[in-house]
């Protein structure tokens, strides 16, 4: 029976512990070995494919193929088993969007242990007013079928089913067979799957069309999550505009797969087929995407692919990228993306070795050390532990409202980025990033901060003493603007804090720790802030992580709104490795001067922005940086806008490939976020390569990607196996 084959893990109880173990032998040996050989842990969201990343699709397709899945599954690798939750229920949802107007979103949930539940409806509003609409979870099968019998769902997602007994399991399989009939989704969660369970008596009853993986796969030592079904279910995310509408930075960084890949190798011995197919992969990179492609994304790997091997990275060490081309040719980067922000000592630093998986102690509470450390540094005393900046978002997004339960509305300004979950969605003001996914929290009101009346906008919002909380991101990484968030704008927060009493959240998942000159983005511009979200920073580079900071007056109101939610959000992400690797990066930020460091970089910078041509003729328009992070605004001007768009398919792969084979630098298209650690010389370059963009027309630009493919293809055609490896 799958009931005694489920890991015996307490994190599956109702009780507030954390999901993960201490990390083990093979944990720690994976990472000393990855950043000894200088391996990319993460490179960039969406896009990084590895041989580890296609490797793990492939042996979670057949993994549950075992269990009783169908032939073959495609994935979506996140963070955790709430994150795929999250996910599932949006591919669900955007499925079924024809037709919405009947079932309207609506997705059923068994949710014995009410975690899930709980941190949809924080307040027990309900799901039509919860901050994550549309989840109607409920305890019990007989709830379940009350509720199935009240109005159309689009989806079911079946919780705790491997502590039902062959009775319960019977019953609840004729309710799947009745709802399905009904065009509703099954979503089996998995979560705690043992990683060599037999084939599933539940699997083969329920026949459900998604599964949802979770931390189980790693031994509960990495984050790690991940939601699978049929490649017809991933329909919807399978054309070139909408390939990347969920994305997450975090989900297929190689430290997760080698944890996922170790434990379900374990399942098959040596003549299985896995160990064959796995085999030719590593000999041949184009087997690699074919793989990726057939069980993760294939728009990734149809990008990859134009792009002849622009993207695939190789080596990262410090400010530095390598990747290699389809030619076999490799290319020595400097890192203009820094696997989006990630870390502040550049990729596989010696110290990430030396004094934090070398020196990991099992005995030591690095959580409640790291807290102390964020409260000295940010004034906000209390952390509450994350896997990424989404989950991060989303706590502080839960805790304030908590905080002020009798204020329901939220004010976020267009172009921020919050994330992808249900709920850290809400942060993120794109229209098409929400749009498919709905319902969402309605009582939401995103204020554009560039528009000459802002602050009055802002104003009369505040005024109408509905306002709970206001989200911001200062700067920001995910969007077309070119400016932060105007000071007469932030001005008007400020005032109107103590006036109206809602909170102040800040988001520097991005921002934080220099990244955009100061230590935190909102120094000198928010005297005082209630809340806050870190993520990229704290990784080192090395691991997923991340935190929501939260001051002890939101603390104590959110404890006594609803007290078992805030014990859960404060310990079941907390991972004693985790935060090693977030102080050693805390630690090094002063260490390693960047303060004076990151100013005189920045200088560079601007004075590189300034030279740039502002001519009509170029392909760059409007420009700016804030410390390290920057954009070029891609502009097509003339008669060609009649056959390319400055956002469209040519223009980006065009961009992309003019910086990383022209410029030496990986920039990928129109956002740059340039190493802390860099030298001044690696700075210019990306710089001087700014100002030649900024005076290359598209015609000439089109044409140096036309001779680049040229080459590419006379290469391929000559390459030896000595060439193959050769370096440019």
């Amino acid at each position: 029976m799958f009931q005694n084959h489920v890991q015996n893990h307490d994190v599956a109880s109702a009780t507030a512990t954390t999901l993960f173990r201490s990390a083990g032998r093979d944990t720690l040996a994976t990472l000393s070995d990855l950043i000894e050989q200088e391996h990319p842990i993460f490179a960039m969201p969406s896009w990084f494919v590895t041989a580890d990343s296609a490797h793990t699709g492939h042996l979670i397709s057949e993994f549950l193929r075992e269990l009783g899945g169908a032939a073959t599954h495609r994935c979506f690798f996140a963070n955790s088993r709430y994150e795929a939750l999250h996910g599932a229920v949006k591919l669900v949802r955007h499925g079924a969007a024809g037709s919405a107007a009947r079932h309207r979103g609506r997705v059923l949930v068994l949710d014995p242990d009410g975690t899930l539940t709980r941190r949809a409806d924080p307040l027990g509003d309900g799901p039509e007013r919860a901050l994550a609409p549309g989840l109607h979870g409920h305890p019990t099968l007989a709830a379940l079928r009350a509720a199935a019998a009240d109005a159309d769902h689009c989806g079911l997602v079946l919780r705790g089913t491997e502590r039902l007994d062959a009775d319960a399991l019977a019953d609840l399989a004729a309710f799947v067979e009745d709802v399905r009939g009904r065009g509703t989704r099954i979503v089996l969660d998995l979560s705690d799957v043992d990683p060599l369970a037999p084939p599933c008596d539940s699997v083969r009853a329920l026949r459900p069309d998604l599964f949802v993986l979770g931390e189980s796969l790693t031994g509960y030592e990495v984050p790690f999550g991940a939601f699978a079904g049929s490649p017809d279910l991933f329909a919807p995310w399978s054309t070139p505009s909408t390939g990347f509408l969920h994305s997450n930075t975090y989900g297929g960084n190689t430290v997760a797969m080698r944890a996922v890949k170790t434990r379900l190798l374990g399942r098959w011995d040596e003549r299985h087929p896995v160990h064959r197919v796995l085999a030719a992969s590593d000999r041949d990179w184009q087997r690699t995407l074919d793989l990726y492609a057939r069980h993760v994304n294939p728009m990734t790997v149809r990008m990859h692919r134009k792009l002849r091997g622009a993207l695939h990275v190789v080596r990262a060490k410090g400010s530095r990228l390598t990747v290699q081309l389809d030619s076999g040719r490799r290319l020595d980067l400097v890192d203009g993306l820094c696997g989006a922000g990630l870390g502040i000592n550049g990729h596989n630093p010696a110290d990430a070795l030396t004094d934090v998986v070398h020196a990991h102690d099992p005995g030591r509470d690095y959580v409640a050390d790291l807290q102390r450390v964020l409260a000295r540094d940010t004034g906000l005393p209390h952390t509450f532990p994350a896997v990424s900046g989404a989950s991060a978002v989303e706590s502080a997004m839960i805790l304030a409202r908590l905080a002020r339960p009798e204020r329901r509305r939220i004010v976020v300004f267009k172009h921020n980025y919050g994330g992808k979950t249900l709920v850290s969605l809400l942060a993120t003001a794109a229209e098409r990033t929400r749009a498919p996914f709905g319902p969402l929290y309605e009582d939401i009101r995103y204020i554009d901060p560039y528009t000459p009346h802002a602050a009055e906008e802002f104003r009369e919002e505040a005024a109408t003493g509905e306002v709970g909380l206001v989200w911001i991101e200062l700067v920001h990484g995910s969007s077309d603007s070119y400016a932060p968030i105007p000071s007469p704008l932030l001005d008007a927060v400020s005032e109107g804090r103590e006036r109206h009493g809602y909170l102040v959240g800040v988001d520097e998942v991005l921002t934080s720790y220099y990244r955009c000159g100061t230590r935190f983005a909102h120094r000198g511009r928010l005297p005082e802030v209630d809340l806050m979200s870190l993520s990229k920073a704290l990784s080192y580079g090395c691991f997923p992580t991340g935190a929501a900071l939260v001051s002890d007056a939101v603390h104590e109101a959110a404890r006594r709104t609803n007290p078992q939610l805030v014990e859960e959000l404060r310990t079941q992400h907390a991972h004693q490795l985790g935060a090693h690797f977030s102080l050693q990066a805390v630690a090094q930020v002063d260490a390693l001067q960047l303060e004076r460091r990151v100013a005189a970089l920045s200088a560079v910078v601007d004075e590189g922005i300034a030279a740039m041509d502002t001519g009509p003729a170029g392909v760059v328009g409007r420009r700016f940086a804030e410390g390290l992070l920057g954009r070029f605004e891609p502009r097509v001007p003339g008669p060609l806008r009649r056959f390319l768009e400055p956002e469209g398919e040519w223009m980006t792969f065009a961009l992309i490939l003019w910086w990383i084979t022209r410029a030496r630098a990986f920039v990928v298209y129109d956002v740059f976020l340039l190493p802390l650690v860099a030298t001044e010389d690696e700075i210019r370059q990306v710089m001087r390569a700014a100002r030649e963009l900024s005076r290359t027309s598209p015609y000439r630009l089109l044409a140096q990607v036309g001779l680049f493919h040229l080459g590419e293809r006379a290469r391929a055609f000559v390459r030896t196996p000595t060439t193959a490896r050769s370096t440019v």
